[in-house]
């Protein structure tokens, strides 16, 4: 052969790669014929516009090397109405991108049966319907009980998605799992390894009575599986449509650095072992005390605790009116003990939990111990640690014995806590045989500082240090990342002059336009001086304190497309970059030294 139709040969064979790579559709269909008889991965993408009844079920398994990516053709350029859903089975290394789905259906939005390294990024969630459906579902494939598929779905990832205005039972997110029928039982399994990460949660409500969770994960039949779920980064506003906003059910999972807002509820253990929940925040926002349609009373809350073995630290709740269910921490009694009860679906008693460095500032109650529920409960809790922490308020009592008879005295350990009662506030409550001594609580002023910036109350170099009294436990960061020694603020926050790597989160920092707030080249030391206003920007971007060895900045959206490039000639001087023709949205700011990237800043445009 000669060597011109060796080249030819090759050339046909490098077009045909990259067209098989790179797809574009309508139909639903020709979608999964070309996904689920695809060899080498590839990108399909879906032409912008609206499709009504778009549905399509994928088995594909692709691999890390060779992903399958599903998306619009830009974030937010395609529009599912109808009965629009997708379904992947026993699918590996698929990503779904950049949809909206605003449907009319009676089923889940998107399902996961058996599928793993699946990732469901930039999307919207909206379902207009009067049936309870679980919008996002985890689970296995429930009618193959063959290996491997006995076993649930494993290391996905839902992030970066806007779930709004669920007026139904059923959740925004469920990770559920399988079961093996071993001939005499069945045997549960949650799915493993799952990260849900920058979504944004809001308008989940009026209240139902159950099964309205923002998030799921688990449930009491699975509840002694280990999940080891991540649930990072989210933001959750107005989400009232469960006592429980996000529902924790099983064992081994990870709750951290999320911000609650203006939500009826609390974040629940309400089964399982060993979960962690960290760096949280908690903002009542004056919201008042509502009414459900059932008539009863709810509340804006904090974390309520069943359970063994947790860790609950580093927590800040503000401005909450909860009390019984809902107080900002609840430690009720219990109607069942762990490894005693054959009966998943009780309220097990917490045992050996320990909580401490949290935050409770301005609430209308502090931590509510003892609570029987009208004495259905009445297994007492066991080997509970309170410390470090720090509480201040103006009204009703720091810390209450909800019911005077159910106080649990040496049952509960407290150690370095600072508590300070202002005006019409006491420290303790409905105590028959707990008392404080200043091993347990110390009331002093903490020094707090308003933090316009952050809009939350901060230590200052004034506010007291206390040893840290957990003989176990190291906590070596506070909320905002900060580190934190050994001899430390109480509370969640440590006094630092450190930069802060978790502050409460806003609608800019999460949803399908925000962008990747772990990104290396964000905020790096070269461009951290470089002050960029306004924020967010109008017409014109203006750029002040630029490093001298700048000469070159780009903006660029976060689909990584170059939308401006711009040459800098005297970087000693202050840059103008005019934005009128500019979409709005989230982009990447970056600078350039001689053509290598040395740092980056979010910019937001708001025309």
């Amino acid at each position: 052969m000669s060597k011109m139709k060796i080249y030819f040969s090759l050339f046909i064979l490098f077009l045909s790669f990259n067209l098989s790579a790179q797809l574009y559709f309508s139909d639903p269909d020709d979608l999964a014929d070309a996904v689920n008889n695809s060899t080498n991965g590839g990108v399909f993408i879906v032409n912008n516009g609206t499709y009504n009844d778009f549905e399509a079920t994928f088995e594909i398994v692709a691999t890390a090397d060779n992903p399958i990516i599903i998306k619009a053709e830009t974030v937010g350029g395609v529009t599912l109405t109808g009965e629009s859903h997708f379904v992947l089975k026993k699918s590996a290394y698929v990503t779904l991108e950049g949809f909206v789905f605003d449907g009319q259906g009676e089923d889940s939005l998107v399902k996961l049966e058996g599928s793993n390294h699946i990732r469901i990024s930039r999307n919207v969630f909206e379902l207009e319907t009067t049936e309870s459906i679980k919008w996002v579902f985890v689970g296995g494939v429930w009618n193959d009980n063959t290996l491997p598929f006995i076993y649930p779905s494993h290391n996905n990832r839902i992030d970066h998605n806007l779930f709004k205005n669920k007026a139904t039972p059923g959740h925004y997110i469920t990770i559920d799992g399988s079961f093996h029928d071993t001939g005499s039982d069945e045997v549960y399994y949650q799915s493993q390894n799952d990260t849900i990460d920058h979504n944004y949660f809001k308008n989940n409500g009026p209240r139902a009575v159950n099964e309205q969770e923002s998030i799921r994960i688990g449930w009491s039949e699975m509840s002694l599986s280990s999940g080891y779920t991540i649930v990072e980064h989210n933001l959750f506003e107005d989400c009232d449509g469960d006592p429980e906003i996000v529902s924790v059910k099983s064992c081994d999972n990870i709750i951290r650095h999320n911000t609650f807002v203006a939500s009826y509820g609390t974040l629940s253990l309400r089964h399982g072992n060993r979960n962690r929940v960290e760096g949280n925040y908690f903002f009542g926002n004056e919201k008042p005390i509502g009414t459900s349609p059932a008539g009863s009373t709810i509340y804006t809350g904090g974390i309520r605790i069943y359970g063994t073995d947790h860790l609950i630290i580093n927590n800040y709740m503000e401005g909450l009116n909860g009390t019984r269910w809902d107080a900002p921490i609840t430690l009720t009694l219990g109607d069942a003990i762990d490894g005693q009860s054959s009966n998943l679906s009780k309220h097990f008693r917490a045992e050996r939990v320990t909580i401490a460095y949290n935050t409770l500032v301005n609430n209308s109650h502090g931590i509510e111990i003892g609570y029987d529920n009208n004495d259905n409960y009445s297994k007492d809790l066991e080997d509970i640690t309170i410390a470090n922490n720090l509480i201040t308020g103006s009204e009703n009592s720091l810390v209450e014995i909800v019911d005077t008879d159910n106080d649990q005295g040496d049952r509960i350990t407290w150690l370095n806590n600072l508590m300070h009662p202002t005006a019409n506030a006491t420290l303790l409550a409905g105590a028959s045989s707990t008392s404080f001594d200043n091993t347990a609580v110390i009331d002093e002023n903490p020094f707090l500082t308003f933090d316009s910036a952050s809009n939350i109350w901060k230590t200052t170099g004034d506010s007291p240090l206390y040893e840290n009294a957990l003989t176990t436990t190291t906590i070596d960061q506070d909320i905002e990342g900060q580190p934190r020694s050994s001899i430390s603020n109480p509370g969640a926050d440590h006094f630092s002059l450190e930069s802060i790597r978790y502050p409460p989160l806003t609608p800019a920092d999460v949803g399908p336009n925000a962008g990747d707030i772990n990104t290396s080249t964000f905020n790096t030391d070269e461009t951290n001086a470089t002050l960029v206003y306004p924020v967010p920007a109008d017409d014109n971007i203006h750029l002040t304190n630029i490093d001298s060895k700048v000469n070159q900045v780009r903006l660029v959206n976060l689909d990584g497309k170059i939308i401006l490039s711009l040459q800098i000639q005297d970087a000693t001087k202050d840059f103008t970059i005019n934005t009128t023709r500019l979409t709005n949205g989230i982009y990447m700011l970056q600078f350039f030294k001689n053509g290598t990237q040395s740092g980056s800043k979010k910019i937001i445009i708001q025309h």
